[in-house]
């Protein structure tokens, strides 16, 4: 079984410790797995050695002894069914899951979580995807004239402290010559500001504050207006209390 192992896969081991050959999965449905103890290397060297699964020619290990060998805390929570690796992120919610208030441009070149076309594509910069965020798509091929820049407003009533997370350029346009800006107001006010993004740059990260700001305003532009389409994306973009 051991040579049949073709790669690793960090299964999330919670609750009760499996003492046997089988296990029963949430479908009850019975399953027969082997039990190895498994030397975890991280860069060639030897960390740690956990008692793992083999199963259906994939390994899992305990993700707390993954995590740790990797140098990473983990912490589980029960109720949301939440791992977090790393640091774990405080009180917030994912921009993309929160009602906004208007969309001033093109209404149909905005997206929230991801493309619709073809449906459910992920937004990804560099190759990196986000499962959650806002895109938007900018001086497209099309007759439009007022699809250059598009902005999109949040009430969020001082109800939040911090945005956070990736903008650049979606790769679907990763070679057009147009180049895209992001632009964060609160209540009108410029907070932040990146010009000059280009597809094929990696993604860059952003906190912004946002303590007692009661309008949140996202603005999506492209440098040239009807030069050549191009996709700006606000990925994993979270509101923190």
């Amino acid at each position: 079984m051991k040579d049949k192992v073709k790669g690793l896969v960090i299964g999330v081991l919670i609750g009760s410790l499996l003492t046997g050959a089988t296990a029963f999965a949430g479908t009850n449905t019975k399953i027969s797995v082997v039990m190895e103890n498994v030397k975890m290397m991280f860069n060639g060297v030897h960390k740690s050695t956990a008692q793992s699964i083999v199963y259906n020619g994939n390994l899992y290990v305990p993700a707390k002894t993954a995590a740790q060998t990797m140098g990473e805390s983990f912490t589980y929570d029960g109720k949301s069914k939440t791992a977090s690796f790393g640091t774990k992120s405080g009180t917030f919610k994912y921009l993309d899951e929160v009602s906004y208030a208007r969309i001033d441009g093109r209404v149909d070149n905005v997206y929230f979580k991801n493309w619709k076309h073809p449906d459910g594509l992920k937004f990804t910069i560099a190759n990196q995807k986000y499962l959650h965020g806002i895109g938007a798509i900018l001086d497209s091929y099309s007759f439009y004239n007022d699809d250059e820049i598009v902005s999109v407003d949040y009430n969020l009533n001082g109800g939040y402290k911090k945005l956070t997370g990736f903008i650049g350029i979606d790769d679907y346009t990763r070679n057009s010559k147009n180049l895209g800006s992001l632009v964060i107001k609160g209540d009108g006010e410029e907070l932040f500001r990146k010009d000059e993004m280009k597809g094929g740059d990696v993604p860059e990260k952003i906190n912004v504050d946002v303590t007692g700001v009661l309008k949140l305003q996202i603005v999506f532009e492209a440098a040239l207006n009807k030069g050549e389409q191009i996709d700006i994306v606000l990925g994993e973009a979270k509101l923190s209390k």
